[in-house]
């Protein structure tokens, strides 16, 4: 006879496996909408409109600092009081934060309204009258969009507590395909900026109502506050400090290089940087795919009995399985991702390449090891990430303002692959094996018998390509599937594990039994 809490198990297993699907087809999907999407929205509004979108959302995800703060505290108080089975907790971790949201809204409204002022000042010169006036109302239209999100953070962290991840990633996928089709329908009678952002919010709003109504009424949340813990607020405000700083970093670090390229070359130089850096962000969701689903399960091995070599195990486990199609699209990238931009874009994005692959290639060691943020947040020591970020951050801003004078964007985009490799692969890794007791030492010895035989193979494949660059779409699809082949016997016979053999063959067995 099964025992309740070897069912329990089971079933939050089979929940993360099907989470962790339902990541990864939401993953694959955003590529495969971000490369039919881009170039039609560029043809569709032109290169100097795509711009002014990409330097307003540069803006605006300032003002998304607030809810990213708050959002991690949510989720991971939440998280804890629902592993401990206390329903009082977690109702009032989320009417705390229904609380601390309220000043939110009108401090995102304030914000939004004082930099529309400091964007007509600062970019008189290198933007026109409209484009200009255009920014400022997609600001307005931007900060509602945040509010909605803010106002949805709770249903988000009920969601993911439950383990409902196939449904949160569904849902997602959904609005991630309806939100493309119809943003090209409308720029087709209206091709303007502000036109995408009036679509998105009206998406937003479906997507937002839907997982509310999930939450409510499948999972029973709770968001009313019992009583005002004040103590449970104080480790709210001090948690989410420590992740204020990290979100102000990454912002800082992602998006302040298209300010700089904006007020030095304009809107295009800013529009062909996006257009790489649009690759890096389709990248990135890759690892994170894997790695988002084992918040509970972290938690659960923290609060129970601070096993770190459980914790240890799971952290190699997930980044290596992470590892495999951020290696296969990025080494695929390096081999025919010339040809691709030319295809995809148009030929007057060719900087674009290098510009995704100065960035994407240092950022893979952070992406796959993203599992290694999930356990600093569940063990409150978060704060050394962010300020480790933040200094990361100035390096970058500085490193972005000389390499970007002399060599341009490809100058912008090798300042961040730089400030990359220097604070996450090399003094990120120091802390997880110093101070928080992860085998860094295994993890580098697991990896680099996955790596070294695909570089091999990289190596190979470039040399094999040069003969048929520049033979079109239907010979790049030629080359993909074969480097897909490729790529997927050896890392199965020559680079997996016992461990993700199985799991390769037990998903297999499950697909033909079906």
């Amino acid at each position: 006879m099964r025992c309740l809490g070897c069912t329990v198990s089971s079933n939050n297993g089979n929940k993360r496996r099907a989470g962790a699907l339902a990541s990864y087809a939401y993953s694959i999907t955003q590529v495969i909408v971000n490369l039919v999407y881009v170039p039609l929205l560029l043809g569709g509004i032109g290169q100097s409109e795509y711009g002014v979108y990409q330097m307003v959302g540069s803006i605006i995800a300032y003002l998304s600092i607030i809810n990213s703060t708050f959002s991690a505290g949510a989720t991971r108080f939440y998280c804890k009081y629902y592993a401990l089975g206390d329903e009082e907790g977690m109702a009032n971790t989320l009417g705390i934060l229904k609380r601390i949201y309220r000043v939110a809204y009108v401090v995102v409204f304030t914000a939004a309204f004082v930099l529309m002022g400091v964007l007509s000042v600062v970019y008189q010169s290198s933007f026109s009258a409209w484009e200009i006036q255009e920014s400022c109302i997609m600001l307005a239209v931007l900060a509602l969009n945040l509010v909605l999100t803010m106002n949805n953070t709770i249903s988000i962290a009920c969601i993911t507590a439950h383990e409902e991840f196939a449904f949160l990633k569904l849902s997602q996928l959904v609005a991630l395909v309806l939100q493309p089709v119809l943003i090209l329908v409308f720029i087709h009678f209206q091709p303007f900026a502000f036109t995408v952002t009036l679509v998105q919010l009206f998406c937003n709003f479906l997507l937002r109502m839907v997982q509310q109504i999930f939450a409510r009424r499948k999972l029973g949340m709770d968001d009313k506050l019992r009583y005002l813990d004040k103590g449970l607020e104080k480790q709210i405000m001090v948690f989410s400090g420590a992740i204020v700083l990290g979100v102000v970093a990454d912002q800082i670090f992602w998006k302040t290089d298209q300010l700089i390229i904006g007020y030095m070359y304009g809107t295009s130089a800013v529009a062909i940087y996006s257009v790489g850096s649009q690759i890096v962000n389709a990248y990135s969701p890759l690892g994170f795919a894997v790695s988002s689903v084992f918040m509970p399960k972290v938690s659960e091995l923290w609060h129970a009995d601070h096993d770190m070599g459980a914790i240890s195990v799971l952290f190699v486990k997930v980044s290596r399985v992470a590892l495999y199609p951020l290696l296969a699209v990025l080494l695929g990238f390096i081999v025919f991702g010339q040809d691709f931009i030319r295809l995809w874009a148009g030929d007057g994005y060719g900087a674009a390449y290098w510009v995704a692959i100065l960035e994407m290639a240092p950022f893979t060691i952070d992406v796959a090891q993203n599992i290694g943020l999930t356990i600093l947040q569940v063990m409150d020591r978060y704060g050394f990430r962010a300020k480790m970020y933040l200094v990361a951050a100035i390096l970058n801003i500085a490193l972005t303002i000389v390499l970007a004078r002399e060599f341009g964007i490809v100058g912008a985009a090798a300042a961040s692959g730089i400030a990359i490799l220097v604070s996450s692969g090399i003094v990120l890794n120091w802390y997880y094996q110093a101070r928080v007791g992860l085998d860094m030492g295994l993890w580098w010895k697991s990896v680099l018998r996955e790596i070294l035989p695909l570089i091999a193979l990289c190596v190979f494949g470039g040399f094999a390509w040069q003969p048929f660059a520049g033979c079109g779409w239907g010979g790049l699809l030629v080359g993909l599937l074969c480097w897909a082949v490729a790529f997927t016997l050896i890392s199965f016979f020559v680079c997996a594990n016992d461990y993700e053999k199985e799991l390769i063959k037990g998903g297999v067995r499950k697909v033909f039994r079906r």
